[in-house]
């Protein structure tokens, strides 16, 4: 008879080890509550590799100079859920909102950033929604898709899901952007070809520059304490253009993280352009 070895508890000491050292790479704080989600996801590793305890397993972790180990680490830890047109009231506001207000100054281009894209569904739904708007088919899109988990990114690049991972997306589009394979529904080149992924941290200063239209970073800030979350909402802004729309979770909220964010809709914040006067800044074709 084969034995099945047992995931092992982990104690307070190893979870603080554990904590602190996902912390300082990744910014996410594992409080106590987060205890049974890190037996469940580090645990799987330590059954596979035969280590005794989480314990072992930090020091193995600090002990490679490679930082695969880190790596593999941080991907298990961060990995969280995600779906295809998620709280869809956010891609109805950049159709109904950002694109024709883009239009009215003449605009034939649009800039967005996925910035916590996990498997890739987040990215793809805004590639969609953009291709579904026949009045900029001849616009310049560019959607960049990043997140810290490489293993999510490996998954988002293949483009390859399981059939019931689109359930809740209409038909039609499913038909017109997936192509159904043996395997499950792989994200058609139309759609691919808009999206560019990559690795990237939130704690990082962004390469870019008032760049993007709008940044989509959702259900992300909800893992971060409040000093990491500021950060991580200064180096968002910086990556904004004046004017631009950065798109949170809806169960998230920024009370005060910035001076140059004014609340449009619950979960959207509009940044602050030389245009805005009197305290006004409204939703670009309203004003």
């Amino acid at each position: 008879m084969t034995l099945v070895r047992q995931i092992p508890r982990i104690t307070d000491r190893e979870l603080k080890l554990i904590s602190d050292l996902v912390y300082r790479h990744a910014g996410i704080r594992l409080g106590p509550e987060k205890r049974h989600l890190v037996e469940l996801r580090l645990g799987k590793i330590l059954r596979a590799e035969g280590i005794g305890s989480y314990e072992e397993y930090y020091r193995k972790v600090l002990l490679d100079k490679s930082g695969k180990e880190l790596k593999r680490l941080l991907n298990a830890i961060t990995t969280n859920f995600t779906q295809f047109f998620r709280e869809p009231q956010h891609f109805d506001f950049l159709k109904q909102h950002v694109i024709p207000g883009l239009k009215s100054k003449g605009r034939r281009d649009i800039h967005i950033w996925s910035a916590a894209c996990a498997t890739g569904e987040e990215p793809y739904s805004i590639a969609i929604t953009l291709l579904e708007v026949p009045q900029i088919a001849d616009w310049s899109k560019e959607i960049i898709a990043s997140d810290i988990s490489t293993h999510a990114l490996s998954v988002a690049k293949e483009g390859l899901y399981p059939e019931e991972a689109l359930k809740g997306v209409k038909s039609f589009l499913v038909k017109k952007y997936f192509a159904k394979e043996p395997e499950g529904l792989r994200v058609k080149d139309q759609v691919k070809g808009i999206v560019k992924f990559l690795v990237f941290n939130l704690l990082s200063v962004p390469p870019w520059r008032e760049y993007f239209d709008v940044i989509f970073c959702r259900n992300a800030m909800i893992y971060f304490d409040k000093e990491t979350r500021q950060k991580v909402v200064d180096n968002l802004i910086g990556a904004l253009k004046p004017g631009g729309f950065l798109i949170i979770g809806l169960v998230e909220s920024l009370f005060r993280a910035n001076k140059d964010l004014r609340l449009v809709k619950p979960s959207i914040y509009r940044k602050s352009d030389a245009s805005d006067s009197g305290g006004h800044r409204g939703i670009p074709g309203n004003r």
